[in-house]
């Protein structure tokens, strides 16, 4: 094979995407600009869960941490739902439980497709940097503790534009250390729940002297 040859080879080849793009990709969701094939208008969360099998905490994680990142004022139910996935993490579940009345919750095709639209657009760069390595350090019950603190952070009503990002940023590195089987991810997940553990003893009587004089506010 000649240079020439190799090269048309390697642009052809297609660019790196992370599990959690192929995963939606498999279940329906479209980011083309072409119009999607015949398709359901909607899925249920039972059917994610079922169809990310033994990655279901990694999946279910990661897609609900980024469809928070603009849903401000709405942190705290998508909190405790993250935090209900970490908990089981941390008591040995292979696979997500979530009740019966979630598993039945519709979610829109068309939300998936701007999710979708979402990581192939701002996150292509951290499919060339995820593969599996470092497996050793993933240990689900120390992952899920990690995850329930950070989740917990996130459902507290914080009044501070942009405060929610603090505690999604590590939340995804965790999602994407399980899906990808990348052990640096889930290191990366530690140091930035070490470190807003570290912001919130710093400022928590800031932050519940804030909360105070709202609740005063609005009673």
């Amino acid at each position: 094979m000649d240079v020439e040859t190799a090269r048309d080879t390697i642009a052809a080849e297609p660019p790196p995407r992370l599990r959690l793009d192929e995963l939606l990709r498999e279940l329906g969701a479209h980011d083309a600009e072409a119009p999607p094939p015949p398709r359901a208008a909607s899925l249920t969360v039972g059917a994610l869960v079922d169809k990310a099998a033994e990655s279901g905490f990694g999946f279910l994680i990661g897609v609900l941490t980024v469809i928070a990142i603009p849903f401000v004022g709405l942190s705290t139910p998508f909190g405790l739902a993250i935090a209900l996935l970490g908990a089981q993490l941390m008591v040995g579940r292979r696979q997500p439980w979530l009740p019966a009345r979630a598993r039945r919750r519709a979610l829109s095709m068309a939300m998936l497709d701007r999710v979708l639209v979402l990581l192939a657009r701002r996150t292509r760069w951290l499919a060339r940097l995820s593969r599996r390595r470092w497996e050793p350090v993933i240990q689900p019950r120390l992952i899920g503790l990690g995850i329930v603190l950070l989740a917990l952070g996130l459902a507290l009503p914080i009044p501070i534009p942009g405060s929610n990002l603090v505690f999604l940023i590590p939340l995804f590195m965790y999602a994407i250390g399980i899906l990808e089987r990348d052990g640096r991810w889930i290191v990366l997940g530690h140091a930035g729940t070490l470190i807003d553990l570290a912001l919130l003893a710093a400022f928590g009587a800031t932050v519940a002297e804030v909360l105070e004089r709202l609740w005063r506010w609005l009673t």
